[in-house]
């Protein structure tokens, strides 16, 4: 799967606008006057102005699709047919049901229509988001050895993984994680624990087996539980919560 870049998936949709009408017209038989050809020009600049906002904003904050905003920009060469006193076309319940407003069907089923090149970057777009919206799982630690063993535990869970390697970069405005993993051994465990368990999030501390301190204190401080780093990463699957 490509990785997703949101200039090459706006810069496929838009250049494939003219020529997808294009050639979607003349397979109908219309011609392409004066008046359509500006319509499709004032559609292209308002697809490119519409795919700019929506692939600026974060994945939880797009709440339509790319291929949603290309359908719709159809609406300006359709007004234009219509204008001219074109029939509309003959669709099936579906189709209208689907889309109302695409009186001649122009709009495309999926972006297999605009080429390969906008599919596979489309593609890549529905792949992003769906990794970027599944449930985080929280983690603070500097250690690398600890990031991959519970990143793997959270991809095979359903999760993903946010690491704070600084206390000062925790900040529940950004992501709420449904369970935060604290190393006991890091500077800011006990900060971070205070006040993501004020939150009303749930953490669970682990550190060195000999440091019963630590974790008594981390239970103190709010944390749900603390636990050996062994028994820690031997249960860490069970940690964790189960998506819904």
């Amino acid at each position: 799967m490509a990785v997703f870049e949101a200039g090459e998936l706006r810069q496929g949709l838009v250049g494939a606008f003219r020529p997808y009408l294009a050639a979607a017209l003349e397979s109908r038989g219309v011609p392409l006057d004066a008046a359509v050809d500006a319509a499709i020009d004032r559609g292209a600049s308002w697809l490119a102005g519409e795919l700019d906002d929506l692939l600026s904003r974060p994945f939880h904050e797009q709440g339509r699709g790319p291929m949603e905003l290309f359908q719709e920009a159809m609406r300006f060469p359709t007004e234009a047919l219509t204008a001219s006193g074109l029939e509309p076309s003959e669709r099936d319940p579906g189709q209208v049901s689907a889309l109302p407003g695409d009186l001649y069907g122009l709009a495309p089923a999926s972006s297999q229509a605009l080429g390969d090149e906008v599919w596979q970057a489309h593609l890549a777009w529905g792949a992003a988001k769906a990794r970027a919206l599944r449930p985080a799982v929280g983690l603070l630690s500097s250690d690398l050895i600890d990031r991959s063993r519970v990143e793997a535990a959270a991809g095979g869970g359903g999760f993903r993984l946010v690491v704070w390697q600084r206390g000062a970069a925790v900040d529940l405005r950004r992501e709420r994680p449904a369970v935060v993993f604290v190393d006991l051994a890091h500077d800011d465990a006990d900060s971070v624990i205070r006040g993501l368990a004020a939150s009303g999030v749930r953490v669970i501390g682990y550190g060195p087996h000999v440091d019963d301190l630590a974790m008594v204190r981390a239970r103190t401080l709010g944390a749900a539980d603390a636990l050996p780093r062994s028994a820690f990463f031997k249960s860490l699957e069970g940690l964790l919560p189960t998506v819904t």
